[in-house]
């Protein structure tokens, strides 16, 4: 493992060296002022980043074509998958606050059902952990709790509770104060996810045989909506989703990281080292710590515990945010919480793998300013050409400094950058494309060569406004914005124009006002800048198409974006909608 870190990080800085030196070489022609020193070092940054995203995917893709998996866990033989010789006891924890009540208890149900085929229903109780403040959704749970109670019997348990102190984690922390010394593990649960029986019995074996292990992650697969944003999330997570997890448990082996939800934790661990304390200072950088998970694995790897990421499981499930403002509103909220680890990169006692959870997480929102410092950058040098003495002199005789064009040098930056940014999605393709179950899963060899080229489109649109999004929402978060978790939006409903116009019309204007600014200036040069001014110019439009699920709908009918729950194969999924049908 030690050797592939040093191998991976080689492999990224090599990568990052080469075009920086290319770049740098284009610029050092009339000398290298302060400004083309920062614009050189902004990109250094940039292309590291999306390098080693790129690399990670390799690594992963590397690993699922040889069947590799992480080898730092001890797994079950045969025999030990007959789960009636365990003596673990398993909290199932569903923190909810103002859900819709009857998805959310599809949900649960069908997870009860799939323990109890798999006869370890004995070993497993439910907890609806409410933090709601809504009466109406209140009285819904509890009504639904009863109901459950009638269908399924003990084992179900329901606590409301009025102060929400702490929010998610302090909803978690009350449970282990008032019931953790009862269980051996605990499996967090969001509202929308769904792991089957064989999965958490699984997982259950997995910590009995490794009592090293503090919390196991199994990376959960999007499902369940219909809108056309959600199944193109859905498709995309299905392909590229497994070499990025892939590569991720290669390299971080004992080190991993916690995602929030869908993994399973010692729990007497956890109530020993996950005391969250208060950031000093206010909101939005100081304060109750917001995005809790990655601190919690850094708290439980610090004391010496093992955290593992596992891709040998299926069987975990979460549902995909229904439209672009969706998932934006979700971004402002992980943002917050994100830039909160600033605070704690270079925090005592961390160790090395957390340190650089906490970067990466920081980098995926300050990379999108840093892009768009990038590209005003890089207009700005455009408008200032290079200037050249048309001679020059060696002594005595003149020298005439002939022209150089540096076309070549530029376009193989823009093929470099472009096979990054790319790159995984073929990798992933062609894993689905190697097998005869995973094409049928998506359609068909070539429809997800169309879904695949139809996603690539979608997210070279995305990415600007995203960009334009992220940058707003880190701005204003250090210029002291501070906003709570509140509530997610899980129902498929397409968006009202004025909504979205609302929203949008600030990435449209920028994007006109930048094409009218580059044409007039830089005529010669609009066409570098078309696709990044396309995706906020339509912005909406491009937000209406997508969050419709009329759309959605005919994009199945006619095989794209197909995934595993389109072909029927997930059972789990397929038991949740019925149930919903029948409400």
């Amino acid at each position: 493992m030690i050797a592939l870190r040093w191998l991976y990080l080689g492999l990224v800085l090599a990568t990052t060296a080469s075009a920086t030196t290319r770049l740098f070489n284009v610029l050092r022609v009339d000398g290298l002022d302060a400004a083309e020193s920062a614009y050189l070092l902004l990109f250094a940054i940039l292309f590291t980043w999306i390098s080693a995203s790129f690399w990670l995917a390799c690594i992963g893709a590397y690993a699922r074509w040889r069947g590799l998996s992480a080898g730092t866990l001890i797994h079950p033989t045969q025999g030990d998958r007959q789960f009636g010789g365990s003596a673990s006891r398993t909290a199932l924890l569903f923190p909810v606050r103002n859900e819709e009540a009857s998805r959310l208890f599809a949900g649960i149900s069908a997870v009860c059902d799939s323990i109890r085929e798999r006869g370890a229903h004995d070993h497993f109780d439910v907890f609806i952990l409410s933090d709601s403040n809504d009466p109406d959704c209140v009285a819904q749970e509890q009504q639904g709790w009863r109901d459950l109670r009638r269908e399924i019997g003990q084992g179900i348990y329901y606590r409301h509770r009025t102060d929400n102190i702490g929010k998610k984690s302090g909803n978690i922390a009350q449970f282990c104060r008032n019931w953790g010394r009862l269980y051996d593990y605990m499996v967090v649960l969001d509202a929308d996810s769904l792991m089957t029986g064989e999965t958490l019995v699984s997982l259950v074996r997995l910590m009995d045989l490794n009592p090293k292990s503090a919390l196991i992650q199994v990376s959960p697969q999007l499902v369940g909506q219909d809108s056309l944003f959600a199944r193109i999330q859905q498709f995309a997570s299905s392909v590229y989703g497994p070499i990025y997890t892939a590569g991720l448990a290669l390299l971080q082996g004992p080190g991993g990281n916690y995602w929030g939800h869908n993994a399973i934790i010692r729990v007497a661990a956890f109530m020993q080292n996950c005391g969250l304390p208060k950031l000093p200072g206010r909101a939005p950088l100081g304060g109750e710590i917001m995005s809790h998970d990655f601190v919690e694995a850094a708290l439980l790897l610090r004391a010496g515990w093992e955290v593992h990421l596992v891709t040998t499981l299926d069987g975990s499930y979460e549902e995909p945010p229904t439209t672009l403002l969706d998932h934006l509103a979700r971004d402002r909220r992980w943002c917050q919480g994100n830039l909160q680890h600033l605070r704690l990169i270079f925090a005592q006692g961390f160790r090395t793998e957390s340190r650089g959870h906490f970067l990466a997480g920081v980098m995926s929102y300050v990379s999108s300013p840093l892009w768009l410092a990038l590209i005003l950058a890089s207009i700005a040098m455009m408008l200032d050409p290079v200037h050249v003495e048309p001679v020059t002199y060696f002594g005595r005789y003149p020298l005439i400094a002939w022209p150089v064009s540096h076309t070549t040098d530029l376009l193989a930056l823009l093929g470099e950058t472009a096979g990054l940014l790319y790159g995984p999605k073929l990798l992933g393709l062609l894993l689905v494309l190697r097998g005869q179950e995973t094409r049928r899963a998506h359609g068909g060899g070539w429809k997800a060569v169309v879904s695949v080229a139809l996603e690539s489109l979608f997210s070279t649109l995305l990415a600007p406004i995203a960009m334009l999004s992220q940058s707003g929402f880190v701005v204003r978060i250090l210029l002291g914005e501070t906003k709570g978790w509140g509530v997610q939006r899980r129902d498929a409903g397409g968006l009202g124009w004025r909504l979205i116009a609302r929203v949008f019309a600030v990435h449209t204007l920028i994007a006109v006002i930048g094409c009218i600014v580059v044409y007039l200036l830089l005529p010669g040069c609009i066409w570098w800048f078309v696709l990044l001014f396309a995706g906020p110019a339509m912005a909406i439009p491009f937000v209406s198409l997508t969050s419709s699920t009329a759309v959605g709908r005919w994009t199945s009918r006619h095989g794209l974006f197909m995934t595993a729950e389109d072909a029927g194969r997930i059972e789990i999924v397929k038991r949740v909608k019925l149930s919903l049908s029948r409400a």
